[in-house]
């Protein structure tokens, strides 16, 4: 059954579908575009899989901020495409992405 997700891209206002979801290469988040309350940058997803993009920038650096190497540990589950608007919307929302990764890099 169709959900409804809002789709980001780097040079278009956000675009809200009613569909099954298809996020491969593209940057996205479940419900539609209601600034303030939605979307938390947290919770914006990239590719079919639905990782969060707080957690793809995670590998990055944990990757030593190379893409190639995370693409060999994560490639079943992110794409080249993904990583690279998981890139561009980091740097929209560094600061709060940073914070979440701070908070987990913690010890328990």
């Amino acid at each position: 059954m169709p959900q409804v997700y809002t789709y980001y891209y780097p040079d278009r206002p956000p675009e809200i579908r009613r569909e099954p979801l298809n996020g491969k290469g593209e940057v996205w988040v479940r419900g539609a575009y209601t600034p303030p309350e939605n979307p938390s940058p947290l919770n914006v997803r990239v590719g079919e899989s639905g990782v969060k993009i707080w957690m793809v920038i995670q590998w990055l650096k944990l990757s030593d901020n190379d893409p190639d190497f995370l693409l060999r540990r994560y490639g079943d589950v992110v794409s080249e495409e993904d990583v690279h608007n998981a890139i561009w919307f980091y740097e929209k929302h560094r600061a709060a992405m940073d914070q979440r990764i701070q908070e987990e890099m913690q010890p328990a």
